[in-house]
């Protein structure tokens, strides 16, 4: 088998990987691959590497806000080029290597380095990366990231999409490079959404997202969770203020509530904003940074998550956030907008209530109806935890990762 080497410009909470990169890590460590990731460490703080239960992390140390778009740019070159002597320094030693390289911000560099080794490259696309930094950047410059992205998708040898919307996207951009679309359709997202396992496998495009392991969300837990005294509504994330996930608002919301806790997990600029009104407010529980392995008993423990998302920015709009599915294997009600894509899903499968952003009055509105109403709850969570058991699963990801390892593999080899 191979060894694997990742590319990550950002880690979470205590210098660890995002959960659906670990999960990445882990199926491939257990088809047999030896796996290593080279992240960037914006805060500086953690240990230069660290062993993992499925390989080991190798940190490069240099601070960085999270949310300073032209100081990351500046500061970029020299953690891809550190990346770049890593994997060199590698292959010195090892023979058989593939890379993998996460989201646009890094993959000019692995197109780089995979040209330079002769070694095959996967692109890992989180997200609509153009889309989501088109607040912080001109529309020039996203749009040009556009067709950057494009014409760097022709040097990969395997490309990972996440949310449906994201995968439509990039199979537009294989089909017609920087004249694709700058974002797929509502109706281009749900169609495939719709597209069985088998459209997935031995291709070089294929859609790996947030999904969970349903193993870390045991049924025995969630059935015997105790009931909440007060109405427990979390959220675990980037902590933010572009693009919103209306924090701030609904803070102020449900503080003007009583029978409610709104619990927020996470880190960002907003948290001094944050412990400020929390000191204000008697049911505003900030509880900190979030460790990986705690956001599922976390989410359990809730009767509701919170995934509101500003449906102005494109990337918010048709993403597929971590929360839906930690709500969904958690068998909790999810509270979202109208006008998102997942909003659509939420509303047609009936495993929560919407709201329209900005409409900050409808919020509490599905917020009375649900604490009102704990049988509506149940019933949501329980067909949110039926559809993660029939479709939304890891072990279909598992699969497909596998396949796209193998095609890759094949590909290279009919190719050499």
């Amino acid at each position: 088998m191979s060894l694997v080497i990742m590319v990550r410009s950002r880690l979470t909470t205590g210098g660890f990987a995002e959960p659906v990169v670990a999960d990445t890590a882990r199926s491939l460590s257990k088809q047999g691959h030896r796996v290593i990731l080279l992240a960037w460490d914006r805060t500086g703080k953690n240990e230069t590497t660290t062993t993992t239960e499925w390989g080991t992390i190798w940190r490069y140390q240099e601070e960085c806000a999270l949310n300073d778009a032209a100081l990351f740019a500046r500061k970029l070159p020299a953690f891809l080029s550190w990346s770049t002597w890593q994997i060199l320094a590698f292959q010195k030693i090892e023979k058989d290597i593939v890379l993998h390289y996460h989201d646009l911000d890094t993959l000019m560099g692995g197109v780089f380095t995979s040209k330079l080794a002769e070694l095959p490259l996967i692109y890992d696309c989180h997200e609509n990366y153009p889309g989501l930094v088109k607040g912080a950047v001109s529309s020039i410059v996203a749009k040009l990231l556009h067709k950057l992205e494009a014409r760097l998708l022709s040097h990969c040898d395997g490309i990972i999409s996440a949310g449906p919307a994201n995968y439509a996207r990039l199979d537009g951009m294989l089909e017609q490079g920087g004249k694709a679309p700058f974002a797929a359709t509502e109706e281009e997202a749900f169609k495939v959404m719709a597209l069985p396992q088998r459209d997935f496998l031995n291709t070089k495009l294929t859609r790996i997202g947030n999904i969970k392991r349903l193993d870390n969300y045991p049924l025995r837990r969630i059935e015997n969770k105790e009931k909440n005294k007060t109405f427990r509504l979390l959220y675990i994330g980037v902590l933010e203020r572009h693009p919103s996930r209306g924090i701030l608002e609904t803070i102020m919301t449900v503080s003007k509530m009583k029978g409610i806790q709104l619990d927020i997990g996470g880190f960002g600029t907003l948290v001094p904003t944050i412990r400020r009104l929390q000191e204000k407010s008697k049911n505003v529980n900030y509880m900190g940074p979030i460790h990986p392995d705690n956001v599922a008993l976390k989410t359990i423990e809730s009767d509701a998550v919170l995934m509101a998302l500003d449906p102005s920015n494109i990337n918010n709009r048709l993403s597929a956030p971590n929360k839906l599915f930690e709500a969904m294997a958690a068998s909790v009600p999810i509270i979202t907008c109208k006008e998102l894509l997942m909003g659509q899903l939420v509303e047609r499968e009936e495993i929560g209530l919407t709201f329209e952003w900005g409409k900050w009055d409808r919020l509490k509105a599905v917020l009375m109806k649900m604490m009102f109403d704990p049988t509506l709850c149940l019933e949501m969570g329980k067909r949110g935890r039926r559809l993660a058991e029939k479709v939304h699963n890891w072990e279909y990801c598992e699969y497909r990762i596998e396949s796209l390892y193998k095609f890759v593999k094949k590909t290279r080899n009919q190719d050499a």
